[in-house]
């Protein structure tokens, strides 16, 4: 292992000096953030090692799941993400966000080299990494652009593999859940060995990984009917007049003196403003403003009455959707390579090659045709109930055609696969230079990544539209034609004549070009001075290509339910120069035993923003033998992804949450908000006209939805994110000899990164809140002013059409804390217990979060939520930001066995929404306390046998936010409990 020294609980320690026993040769060794090899390396800056067994110990069988669950780490796009209705270029990849700064602010890298980015805005997927052969992974808090150049903004994330690997191993492991779901499956051959007297060496690892779904509803504490109002779009089909409003009269005509019902209200000039739906019988029911009558279908999940407010006066049908996953399925094969060859005694040569093709399949509720999606009817359409058309008859305009909202349940549920091959190619030599100790290190590499992305469960909008507006209902185009107004399901001739495949091609191409020289230059008194220098090219292409149905001519899709999408294509070409110098500067002095400082310093130059320089400095004081500081301060770019910058424009489902009077979520201009309904109602009111909701409709306005369809893509103009950061620590190591003691050590570590030009999407729902002031933002409610910009309505609705989340670079993100470490290990025999009791171990890693603060906009307010849940820096980059995460784990081994228990914390979090506005009463996050079990043993015969229970006392997640049975699967454990066992065999 290099570098770093690996505990065996979760969290490992301190990566520190490797010492030799006897005579044995000390390797120089090169550790995590440093091009520097030293015999006696210790890490500047915070770093921690999690070895192969740790991670097995977690019983996952995939790393993020791992590394999720550190302190470091905030929970991130990974299994726990089911189904998306966007088309992203993201599904079933997992990411590592630390700091819950995002994966794209995460270097990856693999022995210290870069890996294929699997997304367009330069993410790595985890899915890609050789997980046999992890020998340890290092993390290094704070900016390392020096060492690797881009992307190392938060820090970096370094997979080691086993080096000189011998034999053959094949490892298993099996692991359900309580409920009898998401089972996992893993199984790997791993061999290696030398050949040709020990010139050369090979190794080869095979990995096949299979997950399934788990399902919310075998949980019980998921719910899909919620007691407040959330999706209006139903089965059913419900009718939204706009301000073609009918006559009061007419409708209570029908309801009253037709079906016996009360007499539904109106506004004061005589018109209804609720909405009207349709039974399976063709009768019609009352929903949306008013009280739900005559609502006549079975109550489902689909379909189902809620109070819109305390005296029930107001309801609505709701929808719900119980098909959803808690974890996602992923079908993955591995293979990884490498041949090491010494060419001569001073020259060796390295070639390996790593391919992953994997599977994952997202699965989300059927299209709703609602909103942007939302249908348009003629009111000469053949089906239309004889009821409903002595309604249409009353409008002002009586032969409008009329706005029309149906969940498309007969077309199933909206499934995406995501298919991904992705393959790395990397050569190099590295030798003696032959002068002083110096060597040189060259190499080159070639990746790919291919992404196709089936989707399958959407609606041709032209198709659903010749059926609507033709005068036979479309019985020329399929049997029988469609009736919409119902729950009613047509012809299989007519689903088929509905439904739409689609597919999306991604590809991502990434060459890189990378010499370096490094050694000792002179002595000093303290030390000697060592160098690397070295340069590096690289290249990034990007190229995407949609399905024609989802581009058509005019920026629309022919596709309800899944994003508009554009063809895009660029590349960003970067050369680079770098150095660092390491320079002794005292030794052997009173509590100075070694102080060292490292400076390096890189330039760049890249294609798309030009030229960059970052920088470093860091020192090393050693103390005494048990004490030693660190620190120092980086700055760290990262230049925007070549799919920042030349992502194709498209629409995605955002949700923005369902308005009501105790917090800010959902869109303001809604009667039931925050905004409405406080002290600045009337400027919200008169906002909310001006951006287009009708006047007819303005005191009666509800979404009746918790997602919109916003606007997103890439900008060509961005410039690069520059971040500084600091850190400064100690590493303490038992200065006793009794034996309950010696083997005890600690580190603390404070940093400090903030992150200026950060490029991202400003989130729509801030833009909504932001728009009506919430925090200030707006103080005169100017439609001119930017979050309004972003916003755009329908004048016949008031419904939000295609908000804007412009990628920018915004204003900043600074995030401050505190990392602590705790090691001790005794034999309990120093406990009195016998000479044969065996060992206990006990680690504790400690994350205190003390600010986490965005400002969305340069000049615009600045808010820490730290200590909160609900809002990120971006969407794959982890909504929660406790004050304090721990994990602590202690283990038992008895000869050959052990048995360990692991405890995992997350402090309670306030909603976000109280940090922009105070008076909000917005449901935060309660304490989270989960312990899991895990044993191994050794067995004769080579053999390793390991099995553990996770979510031991099968505790229930906390609800996040006010929404009913949501849950951050990102961070929290949504299966329950569940059970692993793995096997590993040497031969």
């Amino acid at each position: 292992m290099a570098g770093g020294v690996a505990y065996g609980a979760l969290m490992a320690g301190v990566a520190q000096a490797q010492t030799a026993s006897g005579t044995a040769s000390v390797e120089e060794v090169v550790v995590t953030g440093s091009r520097i090899a030293r015999q006696d390396y210790a890490a500047n800056s915070p770093i921690i090692s999690v070895g192969q067994e740790a991670i097995q110990n977690t019983g996952q069988v995939t790393v993020e799941k791992s590394l999720s669950q550190m302190p470091q780490f905030s929970g991130s796009f990974g299994q726990g993400n089911t189904g998306s209705t966007s088309t992203g270029l993201n599904g079933g990849q997992s990411y590592a966000s630390l700091r819950g700064l995002g994966a794209k602010r995460t270097l990856i890298l693999m022995d210290g080299r870069r890996l294929q980015p699997s997304n367009p805005d330069g993410s790595v997927d985890l899915n890609t990494i050789p997980e046999a052969l992890i020998e340890n992974v290092e993390v290094i808090t704070g900016g390392a652009s020096t060492a690797y150049g881009s992307d190392a903004t938060a820090g970096v994330v370094n997979f080691r593999l086993k080096r000189n690997f011998e034999g053959i191993v094949v490892d298993s492991q099996y692991g359900i859940s309580e409920k009898g779901d998401g089972e996992s499956f893993k199984v790997s051959l791993t061999a290696g060995g030398a050949f040709n007297e020990g010139r050369g060496h090979a190794v080869l690892s095979v990995d096949y990984t299979n997950r399934d779904r788990a399902l919310q509803a075998s949980r019980d504490y998921y719910l899909f009917r919620t007691s407040t109002p959330g999706l209006s779009t139903i089965p059913q089909g419900t009718v939204l007049f706009g301000a073609n409003l009918p006559r009061l009269s007419a409708v209570n005509s029908v309801f009253v003196g037709e079906y016996g019902t009360a007499a539904l209200p109106g506004n004061a000039a005589g018109f209804y403003t609720g909405q009207i739906g349709f039974n399976t019988d063709q009768t019609l029911f009352s929903t949306a403003g008013v009280k739900v009558q005559n609502f006549r279908d079975p109550e489902t999940n689909a379909a189902y009455i809620v109070n819109s407010n305390a005296s029930g006066t107001s309801q609505q049908v709701n929808f719900g959707f119980d098909g959803s996953s808690l974890q996602s399925d992923l079908d993955r094969y591995a293979v990884f390579g490498k041949l090491d060859y010494d060419l001569t005694d001073n020259i060796r040569f390295f070639t390996q090659f790593t391919f992953t093709d994997y599977e994952s399949v997202g699965i989300t509720n059927p299209t709703l045709a609602s909103n942007v999606y939302g249908l348009t009817v003629p009111a000469s359409n053949p089906f239309i109930p004889d009821d409903f058309r002595s309604i249409l008859a009353s409008r002002p305009n009586p032969n409008a055609d009329f706005t029309f909202y149906k969940a498309l349940n007969i077309l199933g549920p909206r499934v995406q696969k995501y298919a991904y091959t992705v393959y790395q190619l990397t050569s190099g030599l590295s030798g003696e230079v032959g002068f002083r100790d110096w060597t040189w290190d060259a190499y080159a590499s070639y990746s790919k990544a291919k992404f196709d992305n089936e989707q399958r469960g959407g609606a041709s909008a032209s198709a659903v539209a010749r059926l609507l507006n033709s005068p036979t209902g479309g019985a020329e185009y399929c049997a029988g034609g469609w009736n919409p107004f119902g729950n009613l399901t047509p012809s299989g001739d007519c689903i088929t004549f509905m439904s739409r495949r689609t597919l999306n091609q991604n590809s991502l191409e990434q060459r890189v070009v990378e010499a370096s020289v490094q050694g000792g230059a002179f002595e000093l008194p303290a030390g000697e001075v060592r160098f690397a220098i070295g340069a590096d090219y690289r290249a990034n292409e990007y190229t995407f290509t949609p399905d024609s149905q989802l581009n058509l001519p005019g920026g629309v899709s022919d596709v309800l339910g899944y994003s508009v999408l554009r063809d895009a294509a660029g590349s960003v070409d970067t050369y680079e120069l770098f150095g660092e110098v390491l320079v002794p500067i005292l030794k052997d002095l009173p509590f100075i035993q070694q102080f060292n400082v490292n400076l390096g310093y890189r330039f760049s130059d890249y294609s798309s923003v030009g030229a960059i320089s970052t920088y470093k400095a860091d020192f090393e004081w050693e103390v005494v033998d048990a004490v030693r500081l660190r620190g120092g301060y980086n700055r760290a770019i990262r230049a925007p992804s070549v799919g920042e910058l030349y992502a194709p424009v498209s629409t995605g489902s955002v949700t923005i949450g369902t308005a009501s009077p105790t917090n800010t979520d959902g869109d303001p201009c809604d009667v039931r908000s925050s905004f409405r309904q406080g002290a600045s109602g009337a400027q919200v009111r008169a906002l909310c006209l001006t951006q287009g909701v009708p006047t007819a409709i303005i005191d009666s306005y509800q979404l009746g939805t918790a997602q919109v369809f916003a606007l997103t893509g890439g900008n060509p103009d961005l410039q690069e994110e520059t971040a500084d950061t600091f850190s400064v620590g100690a590493v303490i190591r038992s200065p006793f000899d009794h034996p309950l003691l010696s083997r005890m050590s600690a580190s603390v570590d404070w940093y400090s990164i903030k992150v200026k030009d950060a490029v991202g999407s400003l989130p729509i729902k801030n833009a909504f809140q932001f728009c009506f002031n919430a925090g200030g933002a707006n103080p005169n409610f100017d439609p001119t002013n930017y979050y309004c910009q972003l916003i755009a309505r329908n004048r016949a609705s008031g419904v939000p059409l295609n908000p804007v989340q412009p990628l920018l670079n915004l204003g900043q993100f600074e995030t401050t804390g505190v990392d602590f470490q705790f090691d001790w290990s005794a034999n309990l025999a120093d406990m009195g217990l016998g000479d044969n009791a065996g060992s206990l171990a006990v680690n504790v890693a400690l994350g205190y979060l003390d600010t986490f603060k965005i400002q969305t906009l340069p000049g615009a307010g600045t808010f820490d939520y730290a200590g909160t849940w609900g809002t990120a820096v971006e969407s794959s980059a982890g909504q929660a930001h406790p004050e304090w995460k721990s994990v602590t784990t202690a283990t038992y081994t008895w000869g050959p066995a052990s048995v360990g228990l692991r405890w995992r914390h997350i402090s309670a979090m306030d909603n976000s929404a109280l940090v922009v506005t105070p008076t909000s009463t917005a449901h935060g996050v309660k304490a989270y306390d989960v312990f899991d079990l895990n044993a191994r043993a050794t067995l004769p015969w080579d053999t390793e046998l390991r099995f553990g229970v996770n979510n031991l006392f099968d505790k229930a997640p906390p609800q996040a936010g006010n929404e009913e049975g949501n849950y951050d699967a990102q961070n929290y454990d949504v299966m329950g409990r569940a059970y692993y066992i793995g096997l590993r065999k040497r031969f």
